[in-house]
């Protein structure tokens, strides 16, 4: 189990200790959600990073997508 403290900032940020975020993988950018049970605060990392992280190395699409959308529904004429 890892253990960290963080102090909150005057806008109410809070850092997360390195050791934490290596061993999840969080990375700048990356979201984070916060569920509240009494009184603890829950964090945890969401799954649509890895999705943005894919279409950022896709390239960019030679059509609009309202074309895309015309050749779709073509296809399944």
């Amino acid at each position: 189990m890892i253990v960290g403290t963080s102090i909150i900032s005057e806008k109410g940020q809070i850092t997360i200790p390195k050791e934490i975020r290596d061993k999840l993988g969080i990375v700048q950018g990356d979201r984070l959600v916060f569920d509240l049970k009494g009184n603890e605060i829950i964090i945890k990392k969401t799954g649509t990073n890895k999705v943005s992280k894919i279409l950022k190395n896709q390239k960019p699409w030679k059509i609009s997508s309202v074309e895309f959308q015309r050749k779709l529904r073509d296809e399944w004429e």
